[in-house]
């Protein structure tokens, strides 16, 4: 029974894809009921960035290297500590064991209490043994803080906090959710030209005016005393790529410490020294060199801890203005704020330029749930209220022949309303709710607008079962249901008619006795269908031979090798999808026999309303990898 219980948190678990993706979290204590006999209290560190898309350059940027973690809790009306934790090298997602056996006792914490919680990652000075009032006022000190992780600076690190209250319940197994947000600011630059004749053959950056001492925990009753370094006289190059458009674009990314300023000679800048070369004459080349405020001279004067500066630069004449005033135009410049990390409830003022941030943009809605009531999961906030264009809502969803089928009733169901407890009514939640589809993903895409800034948010609604499908690589006809593979899978164990969802074990021979169902397979095409073998044996060996390739409707290739007769379980599940013709095409199984794992035989009634047994036909099928179910599930958007 322990294995099938894995094997079912596998199956609840096995679409938490990709980052930026919001699902509900595969903890070790799930809807099963069964619970754990584990009596342990853990805690486990995150790193949410609100970045959807992270470029090639920055991925090597260790801006989430954990390598040390200190925890404490303290009690409910007190400052005695009552945890006192350190780890080294904790792992992002991964729980760190705080407490087991009696921790309650061990540990005293009570059932229906509230305790206050402090964690600091990378912090370069010990935190052992300090006291609540001691930790609201550390400071740490990083000289290096503008430094991007190099090979050269392969120590970098990143210190990180977070600080909130967790409520002790009755259950023997907890775990404590520590949101990480990163104390530096997130400074980057892009500049690109579209001077004619001239390109940018490379640029030299060196960050002014930024600070390098902060308290170790935001909203300390008494801010670090700044350290501004005015001008650290070290030039580094610019990292350069290509955009969508093949247009050459350079990138600058440094950081900060929360500063503020009252003038442009104390204004955190890029000064950026930009090599000009003309396409067929040396002696027309030009060097520019401009000092590029990281936020907007007429905006809040101000960096905060937690969030990220863009600077976009089109620079589009070489007599381009390099002294840019507080009052003057600089057209040329384009300032984004966002914040970086989810975990922290700090806000800014937006510079005069709009801006919007919206989160998730990317949603996964998995049973079980009212499909019909409100779901307020989407934050926003914004130096407006927003906007959801009718005609930007879309929903649809994929028949058994690959096409997509829309359902205009949605767009009505999704609203938004703004914080009632701000004045401004800048920031709010959107509601995402309908109804369930039946039997495969609903895919909701609609933008958000404010001003002159959108952003596009990605929903998809799953039921409990559902059905995906694929084509054939090879067959001309893609529409048709017999090129087509189909997938069977789940978001949950409640619900499914007693069947067992869990992969099920092969032996030597490719054969099983369990009576299970994979959590997530597809079907081999029906293009095969009229496949036949005299014996289990030669249907496993068929089936252990067996490979298909397939493309999604986005031209991905799914080369999907190790495929498997289906348990006896699979088979009728299949069988009941197909007959109701909907997402699931009758074509599957449109035979009376089919060999199956066990070594025996699924029959079905055929139209005379006798059993076939003389032929048994083979119907493989193949586990999905994450990858796949990546690729087979995002080719619904656009």
């Amino acid at each position: 029974m322990k294995k099938l219980y894995i094997d079912i948190r596998f199956a609840k678990c096995i679409l938490a894809l990709t980052a930026g993706w919001l699902m509900a979290g595969c903890s070790a204590e799930d809807e099963l009921g069964n619970g754990s006999a584990t009596q342990q209290l853990s805690m486990t560190p995150m790193i949410n960035d609100l970045q959807t898309t992270r470029v090639k350059e920055e991925e090597n940027l260790h801006e989430k290297t954990l390598s040390s973690l200190d925890f404490k809790m303290f009690g409910p009306s007190s400052s005695e500590r009552r945890i006192d934790s350190l780890f080294d090298a904790p792992a992002e997602n991964k729980a760190e064991e705080l407490g087991s056996g009696n921790w309650k006792e061990s540990l005293n914490l009570q059932s229906g209490q509230s305790y206050a919680f402090y964690a600091a990652a990378n912090a370069s000075q010990s935190l052992q043994g300090k006291s609540l009032d001691e930790l609201q006022k550390a400071t740490q000190k990083d000289d290096d803080i503008w430094m991007p992780y190099s090979t050269d600076n392969s120590k970098k690190l990143f210190l990180m906090s977070s600080h909130g209250s967790y409520k002790i319940t009755e259950k023997a197994e907890q775990n404590i959710p520590v949101e990480l947000v990163r104390a530096a600011a997130k400074i980057k630059l892009n500049i690109s030209s579209t001077v004619k004749d001239y390109h940018i053959s490379d640029v030299q950056w060196k960050l002014i005016n930024y600070n390098t001492n902060t308290t170790i925990f935001a909203g300390a009753d008494q801010p670090a005393t700044p350290f501004i370094i005015s001008d650290n006289n070290t030039w580094s190059p610019a990292a350069s790529a290509e955009d969508e458009k093949g247009n050459k674009v350079f990138t600058v990314t440094t950081y900060s410490y929360s500063t503020q300023w009252e003038t442009q000679e104390k204004m955190p800048q890029i000064v950026a020294k930009v090599n000009f070369k003309y396409k067929d004459d040396p002696k027309k080349d030009t060097l520019m060199v401009l000092n590029i405020p990281v936020r907007d001279p007429q905006g809040d004067k101000r960096l905060d801890r937690n969030y990220i500066y863009t600077v976009n630069a089109v620079i589009k004449y070489l007599d381009t203005n390099t002294h840019i005033d507080y009052d003057g135009d600089t057209d040329y410049l384009k300032w984004q704020i966002a914040k970086w990390t989810q975990g922290e409830d700090t806000y800014v003022k937006g510079d005069k330029a709009s801006f919007l941030v919206v989160y998730p943009t990317q949603v996964d809605l998995k049973d079980p749930m009212d499909w019909g009531t409100e779901c307020w999961c989407i934050d926003w906030f914004a130096s407006c209220p927003i906007d959801l264009p009718y005609q930007e809502k879309k929903v649809y969803y994929f028949d058994k022949n690959g096409n997509k089928k829309e359902d205009f009733n949605l767009a009505s169901q999704i609203n938004s309303q703004s914080d009632k407890n701000v004045s401004d009514n800048n920031r709010g939640k959107i509601d995402v709710h309908g109804n369930k589809p039946e039997y495969t993903i609903a895919y909701i895409n609609f933008l958000v607008k404010a001003g002159s800034k959108s952003q596009k948010v990605n929903v998809r609604k799953y039921p409990a079962i559902y059905s995906l499908n694929v084509a054939n690589a090879e067959a001309s006809d893609k529409q048709n249901t017999q090129n087509r593979l189909y997938t069977l899978q789940f978001t949950t164990n409640q619900g499914i008619g007693g069947y067992a969802i869990a992969k099920p074990q092969l032996d030597s021979e490719n054969k099983s006795t369990d009576k299970t169902v994979s959590p997530a397979l597809i079907m081999a095409s029906a293009r095969h269908s009229n496949e036949t073998a005299g014996s289990n044996e030669a249907a496993r060996r068929y089936c252990h031979g067996y490979s298909e390739t397939a493309t999604t409707l986005k031209g991905e290739t799914l080369n999907m090798h190790g495929w498997r007769l289906p348990t006896t379980d699979e088979v009728k599940l299949i069988y009941q999808l197909a007959n109701q013709d909907k997402v699931v095409d009758k074509q599957v199984l449109r035979n009376a026999c089919y060999w199956t794992l066990d070594g025996t035989k699924a029959a079905f009634n055929n139209g005379n309303g006798a059993q076939e047994v003389n032929s048994t036909y083979v119907r493989c099928v193949h586990d999905l990898t994450l990858e796949e179910i990546k690729k087979i599930e995002n080719q619904g958007f656009e």
